[in-house]
């Protein structure tokens, strides 16, 4: 044989070999391929589904949205509208405020004058209390005043009746010595007719001196002879006592007189008159003894 072919049958042989793998692997292709296919169909299938379910979503998206829109231009329109209410009620306020401003300041105005009328009041307050307090204090004092005068007045109308008394026992003893100085004078007459006039004056009676002043003492002693009685006063000169003042003894009641013969600086001592133990009693040292004035 021919080494052409030969090798034209090796050639052959060998395409042989290789259409075969060659074909079964066409085989498995094209299979594959129809199944592919398929898969392609149904996933075009399941696309077309789904877009035309995209398409009908859509639509009705853009149908709400169109909706939306229209709500929307409605809730434009009302905001709108309430916006121009808005600034009407914002003018509105705004000359509410301008009112409510001028109010503010007229009661700003009227709070400051009522200030000061409180502060007026506070200090008239203050004032009334002040002076309140000073006529109470003022009341107090012509109370204390009043109670003294009348305590004063107790003790003058004491002083008074004491007074009084003495005034009356001294006007019994100058009529019982306007009767002695009689039966005096007739003794003395009947001496002279029978054995003439005396040849010396008597001795000068005891030594009378007019009070120039109000005085009241305590007596802080007594002492008793067989035809005397001295009583002690916690007056003298320096209280303004002179020798001759007739002093009145008594506290409540009228006891007797005291003539002063002697003064010391804070002290002085007299001779008691018109004592009567058994009637008005004895003096004795704590009873009050005075004098008035001119008397």
């Amino acid at each position: 044989m021919h080494i052409l072919t030969k090798v034209f049958v090796v050639l052959v042989s060998l395409l042989a070999v290789a259409l075969v793998p060659l074909a079964a692997v066409q085989g498995n292709n094209q299979a594959a391929l129809r199944q592919q296919i398929k898969d392609r169909d149904v996933q075009v299938s399941a696309a077309k589904s789904e877009l035309a379910t995209e398409r009908a979503l859509r639509s009705k998206a853009e149908n709400d949205t169109a909706l939306q829109i229209k709500d929307l231009d409605a809730e434009k329109n009302r905001l709108q509208s309430d916006l121009q209410q808005s600034a009407l009620r914002v003018r509105s306020l705004d000359a509410d405020i301008a009112q409510a401003k001028l109010l503010l300041a007229r009661l700003e105005q009227s709070l400051a004058v009522t200030i000061d009328v409180d502060r007026t009041k506070t200090e008239l307050t203050k004032t009334l209390s002040e002076e309140l307090d000073k006529q109470r204090t003022m009341l107090v004092d012509c109370e204390k005043i009043r109670i003294d005068i009348e305590q004063k007045l107790v003790k003058t109308d004491s002083d008074l009746r004491v007074a009084r008394e003495s005034l009356a026992e001294s006007r019994e003893q100058v009529v019982a010595l306007s009767s002695e100085r009689v039966k005096s004078d007739q003794v003395v007459q009947s001496y002279t007719a029978r054995y003439g006039p005396a040849d010396a004056l008597a001795a000068a009676g005891p030594v009378v001196q007019i009070p120039d002043r109000d005085l009241t003492a305590r007596i802080v002693n007594v002492r008793r002879s067989d035809d005397r009685v001295y009583a002690e006063i916690d007056a003298g000169s320096r209280d303004g006592v002179k020798v001759g003042w007739l002093m009145t003894i008594g506290d409540d009641s009228y006891v007797g007189k005291i003539r002063i013969t002697s003064v010391d600086v804070n002290k002085s001592v007299g001779t008691v008159e018109s004592e009567d133990v058994e009637r008005r009693g004895e003096v004795r040292v704590g009873q009050r003894v005075l004098v008035r004035k001119g008397q």
